[in-house]
Order: C-alpha cells, then sequence, then structure tokens
C-alpha cells in the first residue's frame, strides 16, 4: 500500500513542470467543471423544462417554440466547446510535462556513470525515455481532463437528482443510485491493482522487441555470415509472441471495466423505468430523470478507465523513476578547483579498482606521466589497461589510492574541465548521420572550416575526404556505415587534432589503419609529443620504438616498465608478448 501511495505521488509530481503553465491550467480546470456541470446537471435540468413545455402545451407557438427547441442545442454546443478547449488545454499541458520528462531523463543519462549501462542496455533505456514518458504522455491528458470534468459531472448528477427528489418528494432513486455507486466501484479498484502489474510486465515486454531488433541490426554482417536468419526470427517471433500476450491481458483489465458499471448502470436505469411506471411520473421528469442517471454511470465508468490510466501511468512512472533514483557515483565536488588548461603531468598513487567490488581490476598502481612525452600501456586483453585509461578521464572513481594532474586530485575539479583537457579515441570511435566536416567537429564546436580542414590533413583524412561526392559536406551514413574501417579512425583522429588537448589518449586508436597511414600517423604523433602528454594502447610494435616509456600490464598490475629495447633484453613479459605477438 506504502509503494503504490508512493507512485501516486510521483505521477502528480510531475506536474510541478507547469509552474510557468498555470494560465492554461486554470482555464482548462475552469473550461472542464464548466462541461461537467454542464453535463451531469445541465442536460438533465434543460430537457425537464423543455419537454415540460412542449409536450405539456400544444398551443405553444413562433419565438417560444424555437426558444425551447433550441436549449438543449445550446446547453450541448456550450458543452461540447468547453469540452474541446479543456482537452485541448489539458493536452498542452501534459505535453509540456512529457517534454521537460524526456529532457530530465536525458540529462540524467548523461550524468550517469559508466558502469550503469552495462546493467540497462540501451533498448531498456530508449523504451523508458521514450515508451514510458509516451504512456505518461497520452494518459496524463485524460487523467487531467477527466479527473476534474467526471467528478464535476457525477456531483452534477447528484445534485440533480437531490433536487428533482426533494421537487417530487420521493428520495428513492436518488437512494438507488447511491447505493449501486459502491457496486460499480470496488470492481474498478480491483481491476486497476491488477492492471498496474500487467502494464510493467507489458512494458519490458515492449523493451524486449526493442532490444532484439537492435541486436538484429547491430550485427547484420554477422548475422548474414553465420546463416543466423532463421535463428533471428525465432527470437523475435518468441519476443513479439510474449509481447502480445501481456498486451491482451492489458486490454482485458481495461475493457472489462466499462461493460461491469453499464450493466450496473442498466439494472438501475431498468428499475428506475419500473418505479416512474408505478408511480406514474410525467414523461418530461422521467426522460430528465433517465439523463442524469446516464451522466452519472457514465461519470462512473469513466472514472474507473481514469483509474485504469492511472495505474498503467504508475507502472510507467516506476520504470522512470528506477532511472533518476540511480545514484550518480561519478559527481562533481561542492567546493571545484577552478582549472583552466591544464600542464599533463599525471599520476597514480597507490590505485586500486574493481568494478564488481569484489576483485580488483587495477591494484596498487604507482606510475608518474611527463609532460611532453609518450607512454604505451601493453599487456593481455583483461590486464587492466583500458581501465586505467578510464580512470584518468574519470569514466570511474577509485577505490583506493588517488589520481592527479599537475598535483590536483582529479575528484576535485569539475568533471568537465577535467575532461576538456583530454582528447580520447576508443577503439572503434562512434559517428554520427551526419557530414563529414560535423563528425570531425565533435572535436571542438564551432571550429572554422579551415580549421576542421587542418585537423583532417594532420590525420591523413583530407585526400579520402576530398574524394567523396561532396567533400566535408558529405553524409557519412549511420554510424559511418558508407566509409571504412581506417577512414572512420582517421576521422576520430581529425577530432583529436582539432580539439588540441595537453592530454591525448589512444585506444586501440590506430588499429584499422594501412601500414603508410599508420606510419604518416603516428610522425605526427611524435611531433605533437614534445607539448602533450599521450598515452597509447596498442598491440603494434612499429611504434614502441619511439614510445619514450612502456607499462606492461599483467592481472591489474604494472609488472615490468622501460623502454622498448630494455625491455627486450632478458627473460620479460613484454619478450614474451613480443614474441607471440600478443600485444593488445
Amino acid at each position: 500500500m506504502h509503494e503504490r501511495g508512493m507512485s501516486i505521488r510521483s505521477l502528480f509530481a510531475y506536474f510541478r513542470f507547469l509552474r510557468d503553465s498555470k494560465k492554461e491550467v486554470i482555464i482548462a480546470i475552469v473550461l472542464g467543471i464548466i462541461y461537467g456541470l454542464s453535463s451531469g446537471f445541465g442536460v438533465p435540468a434543460i430537457l425537464k423544462y423543455s419537454s415540460s413545455v412542449l409536450f405539456s402545451d400544444r398551443e405553444v407557438r413562433g419565438i417560444v417554440l424555437i426558444f425551447f427547441s433550441l436549449l438543449p442545442v445550446c446547453v450541448m454546443l456550450i458543452r461540447g466547446i468547453t469540452g474541446f478547449l479543456s482537452s485541448y488545454y489539458f493536452a498542452a499541458c501534459g505535453q509540456r510535462i512529457v517534454e521537460a520528462l524526456r529532457m530530465m531523463i536525458f540529462q540524467k543519462i548523461q550524468r550517469l556513470h559508466l558502469g550503469f549501462f552495462n546493467s540497462c542496455p540501451p533498448a531498456e533505456l530508449i523504451s523508458r525515455s521514450i515508451n514510458a514518458s509516451t504512456i505518461i504522455q497520452n494518459n496524463l491528458v485524460d487523467i487531467s481532463h477527466d479527473i476534474v470534468t467526471q467528478p464535476t459531472a457525477l456531483l452534477g448528477a447528484i445534485g440533480y437528482l437531490v433536487y428533482l427528489c426533494i421537487q417530487e418528494s420521493d428520495l428513492v432513486i436518488l437512494l438507488l443510485f447511491l447505493t449501486a455507486l459502491p457496486l460499480s466501484i470496488l470492481p474498478i479498484r480491483n481491476i486497476g491493482q491488477r492492471l498496474r502489474k500487467k502494464s510493467g510486465l507489458m512494458q519490458s515486454r515492449t523493451a524486449a522487441i526493442i532490444d532484439r531488433l537492435n541486436h538484429n541490426l547491430a550485427a547484420v554482417k554477422e548475422v548474414r555470415a553465420f546463416c543466423l536468419e532463421k535463428q533471428e526470427i525465432d527470437h523475435y517471433r518468441r519476443a513479439c509472441h510474449a509481447f502480445s500476450e501481456a498486451f491482451l491481458k492489458v486490454v482485458k483489465y481495461q475493457l472489462i471495466v466499462g461493460p461491469i458499471v453499464e450493466i450496473i448502470a442498466a439494472m438501475g436505469i431498468g428499475f428506475s423505468m419500473f418505479y416512474a411506471h408505478k408511480q406514474g411520473l410525467k414523461l418530461e421528469i422521467f426522460i430528465s430523470l433517465a439523463t442524469a442517471l446516464y451522466f452519472g454511470y457514465d461519470a462512473v465508468k469513466r472514472l474507473g478507465d481514469l483509474n485504469n490510466k492511472i495505474q498503467g501511468s504508475m507502472a510507467a512512472v516506476d520504470r522512470i523513476e528506477s532511472v533518476l533514483s540511480e545514484p550518480e557515483e561519478i559527481s562533481d565536488p561542492s567546493d571545484p578547483m577552478p582549472v583552466g588548461k591544464l600542464r599533463g603531468d599525471i599520476e597514480f598513487r597507490d590505485v586500486t579498482f574493481s568494478y564488481l567490488r569484489h576483485k580488483d581490476v587495477l591494484k596498487k598502481i604507482n606510475v608518474r606521466m611527463e609532460h611532453g612525452k609518450i607512454y604505451a600501456l601493453v599487456g593481455s586483453s583483461g590486464a587492466g589497461k583500458s581501465t586505467f585509461a578510464n580512470m584518468i578521464l574519470r569514466f570511474f572513481d577509485v577505490d583506493r589510492g588517488s589520481i592527479t594532474i599537475d598535483g590536483i586530485d582529479i575528484r576535485e575539479m569539475l568533471k568537465c574541465d577535467l575532461r576538456r583537457n583530454i582528447a580520447y579515441i576508443p577503439q572503434d570511435p562512434v559517428l554520427i548521420n551526419d557530414t563529414v566536416c560535423n563528425n570531425i567537429m565533435w572535436g571542438k564546436p564551432g571550429a572554422t572550416r579551415e580549421e576542421v580542414i587542418e585537423a583532417a590533413k594532420k590525420a591523413h583524412a583530407h585526400d579520402f575526404i576530398m574524394q567523396m561526392p561532396q567533400g566535408y559536406d558529405t553524409l557519412i551514413g549511420e554510424d559511418g556505415g558508407c566509409i571504412s574501417g581506417g577512414q572512420r579512425q582517421r576521422m576520430a583522429l581529425a577530432r583529436v587534432f582539432l580539439r588540441n588537448c595537453p592530454i591525448l589518449i589512444f585506444d586501440e586508436a590506430t588499429s584499422a589503419l594501412d601500414v603508410e597511414s599508420q606510419d604518416a600517423i603516428y610522425k605526427a604523433i611524435k611531433d605533437l609529443a614534445h607539448e602533450r602528454t599521450i598515452i597509447m594502447i596498442s598491440h603494434r610494435f612499429t611504434m614502441m620504438a619511439v614510445v619514450d616509456e612502456i607499462f606492461v600490464f599483467s592481472q591489474g598490475q604494472i609488472v615490468e616498465r622501460g623502454t622498448h629495447r630494455s625491455l627486450l633484453d632478458g627473460d620479460t613479459l613484454y619478450r614474451r608478448l613480443y614474441e607471440k605477438s600478443e600485444i593488445i
């Protein structure tokens, strides 16, 4: 019960995003109240008095006849206009809430530590940030509208029944209506509780479909090469079937409320017809009575639908809140050290780190890297090289020890200040579906075309770019799908040259280059070394001879260090890796 209450508060807490839309909210509420009163009270009352005049006095002619004939039309016109405008304003407010919510989720994702993405895959995040927020958006519009109009319509109908019963000195019909209300509300409550669970299941099954599709599209070549088409189709069919089962359960609970309330309402109206006949009620009274009962039970039915939408929305809220409540392990300090452009002297002091808190990936690392030198990290896969580089960028925080740059602990800097001083190229750089120029400009947003071209020349990318159909204005396709792996790496290298940072980190960033391009880029990197700190993770030996110092990693420790020549002397791990060509 406590969890349910918390979720309801979480759902309505999003209305805080409407602080700047108070005028629209007030208009929507006022119009909704008018709509509800015109339904529950206005329509029955007008029908009573119009039918009383039109059918009791057959001599009515002219303006009077037209006036009383148009009264129901006027009430329905008011009801229609206020209903439309109220729905529109509530829709506008709902859209603003969801827009703010999506931005809040996206901003949160930018701050989450990288370990979070290992446990929550992209498909799940897409489902939570887009699908769940869309469910909230669609339901918020109806919830906001109905939460004003339907209680007002119900109260209007009850008010009219009270008025009618007092006028006719007969409380039987009112008591009948009020007795039937609990019979309508009880199934609504029970069904709503089940609906919330089924809605959560359906949303998780939606994420599973997105995950299967994303997995297939990311491995198009592998699926074809290993003839896995049938297997992938079977996986996707099972995901779709599981979603269909969950969807139908949700639909079952959504649709069952209406018939239950309608049956109860029909019983109430049927008894009213029987009672009206026995009591000899006038036709106009019976018409207005039946109309009031209809709007009253219709309001109850719509409130049942409203409860279902709230329960469905709470399932979506639970999924969104699980992201928004995720702790931000890598946070900025409350009193950061002001940092401009750093020199680039890096020191690890007794650094220990583990991803799972029970197995150290780095163990008591103590190294110092000086400005103006090139360092290489070598070792078998899983030895800790990439983790070492990630720690400098503060993608993760140390468990014990410290990392300093120019004597300042990186935890005392703002993350953006730290990362502005570092250019990082992963082994498989990401390219966006945009122009070549805009992809390179990731390294320095707002750079001039001349700066982009100069950076591309240093990365030996200018020649192949100029051979493209529109040169630097050529669209490269989704994730650079229309360029080769070597061209992709050279464009990523151009980002680094454009960024012009004091610290450069290359994580297998030249693995796809041909020998000629590799030699030219190594020369360009060497030319930059006198004014930067360069860290390279590489399995290629062509650069090792010009590296100032090599760190050899094994099981999370730096077991050897020195130059290429010194490490080849004697029985060293580096020599064994060199001879087996296993520097990875």
